[in-house]
């Protein structure tokens, strides 16, 4: 059983839960960036999902050895944990015993037990490391798809590329209608920034994302932890790249481009250029980012356009990674809606 003493809500202690959240996740990828997950909070109260939360901080000794993320959204089937209707970074444990990790699972259970809810949706960073899903061990159902890593240790970054990537990378570095440049931390811009998240509305041809999520990121920027790629055009900016980074971890955000330049191979140089850039700040891994998973998997769905930005990202030297992800059923409403999805989605393969 857990000491209640050394539990900190969130939501009792705000402020000195992100102190102790920092302090446990200095060295971690950007899916436990205290802004990031400000961000998802504010981008699911935007669209109406957001409950509450009960997101705690376990200590020892006064220490942080456990974070937990456990916000709670209202959804078509009741409450559940998880953020923007999906995954929600799994707990974080730092020389955390096992039997203590058996614990905070049990007590999790507990909350959700308390809180009503219908379902638990964890994902596992794939920059961690973990040799397994160890969500199975506590009843999650294993929902992992891939992801794609560029490796950095590369000594030849050009040379580790697809050779299909290399003819699109060079002639645009030679061609001086052409020029890449980037904003970080030591140059923030806040108007390159502003141009990025309409080129990106424009792309999408729908505003996908608020705008605060766009300030979010350009507060990551400023503080040094993401950089945003852009490629020139005859005086025209046409396309960019969003990244984050820290320690020896970077993840391609996001990017966006002109529709009316689509036809030319606007990414490979631009990734190309960031994969150089990360790799003097330190970083060894970049993690491409959904979609990179090749196939439809349970409740992960691709399309062809969502298929072949997979096989772009296959063209940079890395390899496959798992990306374990888990679900907790407290439900069997919710476990047999997902299950309908999942054979709708698959009916035409199966021929059900």
């Amino acid at each position: 059983m857990l000491n209640n003493s050394n539990i900190l809500f969130k939501e009792d202690n705000e402020e000195l839960f992100w102190k102790y959240w920092e302090k446990l996740t200095e060295k971690e990828s950007f899916r436990y960036f205290y802004l990031n997950i400000k961000t998802n909070i504010n981008i699911s109260k935007s669209l109406s999902l957001f409950y509450k939360d009960k997101s705690f901080i376990y200590l020892s000794n006064k220490e942080p050895i456990a974070g937990v993320l456990l916000p709670i959204e209202k959804g078509k089937e009741g409450f559940f944990i998880g953020i923007k209707g999906s995954y929600v970074a799994a707990p974080i444990f730092i020389g955390c015993s096992s039997k203590k990790i058996d614990e905070i699972f049990s007590f999790i259970d507990e909350i959700a037990i308390e809180n009503d809810i219908k379902k638990i949706m964890f994902e596992v960073d794939p920059l961690l490391d973990n040799p397994y899903n160890y969500l199975q061990k506590y009843n999650y159902l294993d929902t992992s798809i891939l992801t794609y890593v560029i490796d950095l240790q590369f000594k030849d970054l050009f040379n580790s590329c697809r050779r299909n990537h290399r003819r699109n990378i060079k002639p645009i570095l030679e061609d001086k209608n052409f020029s890449v440049f980037y904003i970080d931390g030591n140059n923030p811009s806040y108007e390159i920034h502003e141009e990025y998240r309409k080129l990106h509305h424009k792309c999408a041809g729908r505003v996908t994302r608020p705008k605060i999520a766009f300030d979010m990121q350009f507060e990551k920027l400023k503080q040094g932890n993401a950089v945003l790629f852009g490629l020139r055009y005859k005086n025209k900016n046409i396309a960019y790249v969003y990244f984050e980074f820290n320690s020896d971890k970077a993840v391609s955000f996001s990017a966006a481009d002109d529709p009316d330049y689509d036809k030319l191979p606007l990414y490979h140089v631009l990734y190309y250029s960031a994969m150089e850039y990360l790799r003097k700040r330190g970083a060894r891994y970049i993690d491409t980012g959904q979609p990179s998973c090749p196939s439809s998997q349970f409740d992960y769905y691709i399309d062809k356009k969502q298929a072949n930005i997979s096989l772009f990202k296959r063209g940079f030297g890395g390899d496959f990674k798992q990306y374990f992800r888990g679900i907790k059923y407290f439900s069997e409403e919710a476990f047999n809606n997902d299950a309908k999805k999942f054979i709708d989605n698959y009916s035409s393969v199966f021929k059900i």
